[in-house]
């Protein structure tokens, strides 16, 4: 790896790409967010804005590919769509390969009946049985637990307008990101940044701790940077402490909570 993050190099199209089941949403809880991310300058494509056809068309495969992230809007008629299924697959498959970003947002559904296929999911299913290769619907279903399984949005209660603004505040984050200072020497690095990567790549939602152990001056720190700067987009807070040992005998204690808390937040603690 010869930079803190592939993404960072690379050239989108769009900032945000909104795939969701027009039926459910395009005239209320989608059609506000798309608004409102085009408001806040934030360049965003609705998958309605292409042409639709029995298959999914390769405009709209390359459209999900240039996209920095993808908010996925799951509804009760969400899996009824093949389209928006075939999506999916695409999106999740640019989030392997491409570190795509996926936000999922949980329409008034359980997470757990599109982790499982169960619900409204299942009867979607039902439906496709017989009419879709067993192979393709192996691969929607896959995707439907991988994405389930993602930090996520959930739109049950209260005012739909503090979920959007919620979301937004998140894409935002995400899209102008602090990235930290790198220095150029990095030889020698790239074996431990991809076994340090590797053990962060659990994908799960789990506390994870992984530590860093070596003499001085080897590069424990700019191995750290490096991977807050490549997986700091993944969450919606991120803070790198830096110094904490000495900083701590210092009697800065209080300094260091507020940095912590400030930078998850986003505003600075007094």
């Amino acid at each position: 790896m010869a930079s803190s993050s592939s993404t960072s190099i690379r050239n989108y199209t769009f900032q945000v790409f909104l795939s969701f089941r027009g039926e459910d949403t395009r005239y209320t809880f989608t059609d506000r967010l798309f608004e409102n991310l085009d408001r806040m300058g934030i360049n965003t494509l609705r998958d309605d804005q292409l042409e639709r056809g029995e298959e999914i068309r390769s405009e709209l495969l390359k459209t999900i590919e240039e996209s920095r992230i993808s908010i996925v809007v799951f509804s009760k008629t969400y899996a009824h769509s093949k389209w928006c299924l075939d999506e999916l697959v695409k999106i999740m498959q640019c989030r392997e390969e491409l570190d795509q970003i996926v936000l999922p947002v949980f329409y008034h559904v359980d997470p757990s009946d599109v982790r499982k296929q169960t619900g409204s999911f299942r009867e979607a299913f039902s439906i496709h049985v017989g009419n879709v290769a067993e192979k393709k619907m192996r691969r929607w279903r896959d995707s439907l637990t991988e994405a389930s399984n993602l930090s996520c949005f959930h739109v049950n209660d209260g005012y739909e307008s503090k979920h959007i603004e919620e979301i937004i505040n998140d894409i935002s984050k995400r899209l102008n990101p602090k990235l930290l200072h790198i220095d150029d020497n990095m030889v020698g690095l790239d074996f431990s940044l991809e076994k340090l990567i590797s053990l962060l790549s659990t994908h799960s939602n789990n506390i994870l701790v992984v530590g860093i152990y070596g003499i001085g001056g080897i590069g424990k720190t700019t191995i750290a940077k490096i991977v807050y700067n490549k997986i700091q987009s993944e969450y919606v807070g991120a803070s790198f402490l830096q110094d904490v040992r000495e900083r701590y005998k210092k009697g800065h204690q209080l300094q260091l909570q507020q940095q912590l808390l400030g930078d998850i937040v986003g505003k600075d603690i007094l």
